[in-house]
């Protein structure tokens, strides 16, 4: 017989079980382990095989009485691990934010990180990174083409470059045809949610929900699935469920409707630190001078890209992907407008740092299995969320683009064209339990009104990813079940700048269930973006906040800087 090994052996090891969880120890504080769960919810019961969630749990620091439960937290992507992510910090930092009352867990969706199956569209690893290095980051054209009736051609050429590159991506997917593709999507995720709740906390406990950016799918899709098991639920970084659910091209005017204000933000911040802190600041004293030197900077790298050696060049895609990614943090915007300034001079050494510190290394065994990866987990798992994308044409994708860029003067949206190509070659088959999308938001608020578990909703102003627009649409959808918040300025979710009125209303809310008494809100920022004290040569400066705070608020601004860090930890 099978030696049992006794409970307080296992606890001296840093091992403990909770039904059919084992946790062991991995960090200060964390413990990690799998749930199974069914592959296939559409299954009867035992058929459909199994799939593997790993799971992070940071513990709660309050005492076992005053516990309230488990807190998931997501992360979005699509396609970033929601376990390495409490590993890398957040799990401290949240419980920091939510008064250390939560088991704070993150967890591998289906077809992410260490999740099985895994969602691979490549044999080996070695063709796995030489397809992710090849694949076009963005279309080779620029505002100024686009506004130049005579260069349709060079942007219809470029287009289908990109296109011809994202029709690879999606047939290698489909050929592969991963039982991952279509058993991972939202409705699937929220599913699994729910059984970690039930492995955790019982099968008649709440879910507590904290998602970013697509984590906010999640947690619209949850409330429609499971409204009788919604306890405390924050979205922050709205991503519109309504157009999600439908082709990609309703989505598509969503994404960049706030980056044009951003920029704007960028240059008057800028000016505002002066040329002590800030690199472009030099010779600028208007706002609207230096957003034109950042325009014209897009069209002079268009006209003649900047060499970094004899075989690479900054093109105007590469220059548009940068901007655009790094436009998300703003506390990365010392060390952007460096790079801006010295490409001016045509000097590409800073943006080269960058590109290569953020480059994937070579795996060592090209030969091994593949692994997945965040950056081609994204467009499948997305495209899967979307209806069928099959029957846009290359020509209605390329006048989209050149009328949204037009009108929303939005310079990177050349950037932002992988997932519309990938779903426009992806597969139209469908997981068999359909996604709900926001078909009943309307049923879900009564129920939450009737059960009194309003949800919170945290967005910002001009957020370059998730724009408030889409925040709002979802509070107008839950008029008696929810209260939108606003933080003030850019940045792709509340974290990526602290602001102590943002982190109040959200501890009040986990902690003690307080709801903001103002509608709409709006909470300024607590950190300085631009300082002389905050180098310009790294990604993660040290946070320098704009006032004089209390040891607990100080705690506060700390910890939200700490969930920023670990978003870029993992990306």
């Amino acid at each position: 017989m099978p030696t049992k090994i006794p409970i307080a052996l296992l606890a001296f090891f840093g091992i403990t079980s909770s039904a059919t969880l084992t946790w062991i120890s991995c960090g200060t504080g964390l413990d990690c382990a799998t749930l199974s769960v069914p592959l296939e919810y559409a299954a009867s019961s035992g058929q459909g095989g199994t799939a593997i969630i790993p799971l992070a749990r940071y513990k709660a620091t309050v005492s076992s009485g005053e516990r309230k439960g488990s807190l998931l937290v997501n992360p979005g992507g699509p396609g970033a691990s929601g376990k390495s992510f409490v590993l890398n910090g957040a799990g401290e930092s949240i419980s920091a934010l939510t008064g250390g009352f939560y088991d704070i867990i993150g967890w591998d969706p289906r077809g992410i990180g260490e999740a099985e199956p895994r969602l691979v569209c490549f044999d080996t690893v070695g063709e796995e990174y030489d397809f992710e290095t090849e694949l076009l980051v963005a279309a080779d054209t620029s505002l100024g083409e686009l506004r130049n009736a005579s260069s349709s051609a060079v942007v219809s050429a470029s287009l289908k470059d990109l296109d011809a590159s994202y029709r690879i991506f999606a047939d290698a997917c489909i050929a592969k045809n991963p039982s991952a593709l279509f058993t991972s999507t939202a409705a699937y995720v929220v599913r699994d949610m729910a059984a970690i709740v039930d492995e955790l906390d019982g099968t008649d406990k709440p879910l507590n929900y904290w998602g970013f950016s697509y984590g906010t799918i999640f947690g619209v899709e949850f409330i429609q699935t499971f409204p009788e098991r919604v306890g405390r639920i924050v979205l922050d970084g709205v991503f519109d469920a309504a157009a999600n659910a439908k082709t990609y091209d309703v989505q598509l005017p969503n994404d960049q409707i706030s980056i044009n204000d951003a920029i704007h933000d960028f240059a008057a911040l800028c000016i505002a630190a002066g040329s002590e802190g800030c690199a472009l600041a030099a010779n600028a004293t208007f706002v609207s001078h230096l957003v034109d030197r950042i325009y014209k900077l897009h069209e002079a790298v268009f006209q003649n890209p900047v060499k970094v050696s004899s075989s690479s060049s900054i093109t105007v895609g590469i220059l548009s992907a940068l901007l655009w990614t790094f436009f998300l943090v703003p506390t990365t915007w010392p060390l952007i407008a460096s790079a801006i300034a010295s490409l001016e001079d045509r000097d590409p050494s800073t943006f080269a740092a960058i590109m290569s510190a953020s480059a994937a290394s070579e795996p060592s065994d090209r030969s091994a299995a593949a692994q997945g990866s965040r950056i081609l987990a994204s467009p499948p798992l997305q495209c899967m969320d979307n209806a069928p994308s099959t029957q846009l044409s290359l020509s209605y994708i390329t006048s989209a683009f050149e009328h949204i860029s037009l009108n929303q003067n939005t310079p990177w949206l050349n950037a932002d064209l992988g997932p519309i190509l990938f779903c426009r070659h992806g597969p139209t088959t469908r997981a068999q339990i359909p996604n709900i999308g926001a078909a009943s938001l309307s049923d879900a608020d009564l129920i939450l009104a009737a059960q009194k578990t309003p949800m919170l909703i945290i967005n910002n102003r001009h957020d370059t990813n998730t724009p408030l627009a889409s925040a709002r649409r979802l509070r107008a959808a839950l008029p008696n079940s929810s209260r939108l918040v606003i933080r003030e300025g850019p940045g792709h979710t509340t974290v990526s700048i602290a602001s102590l009125g943002i982190a109040k209303a959200v501890k009040a809310y986990f902690v003690d269930g307080e709801m903001p008494q103002t509608d709409g809100a709006a909470h300024n920022v607590s950190q300085l973006v631009f300082d002389k004290s905050i180098p310009d040569n790294t990604t993660t400066p040290d946070p320098v906040f704009n006032g004089t705070y209390t040891a607990e608020e100080t705690v506060l601004l700390q910890a939200t800087y700490g969930v920023l860090l670990s978003f870029l930890a993992i990306a």
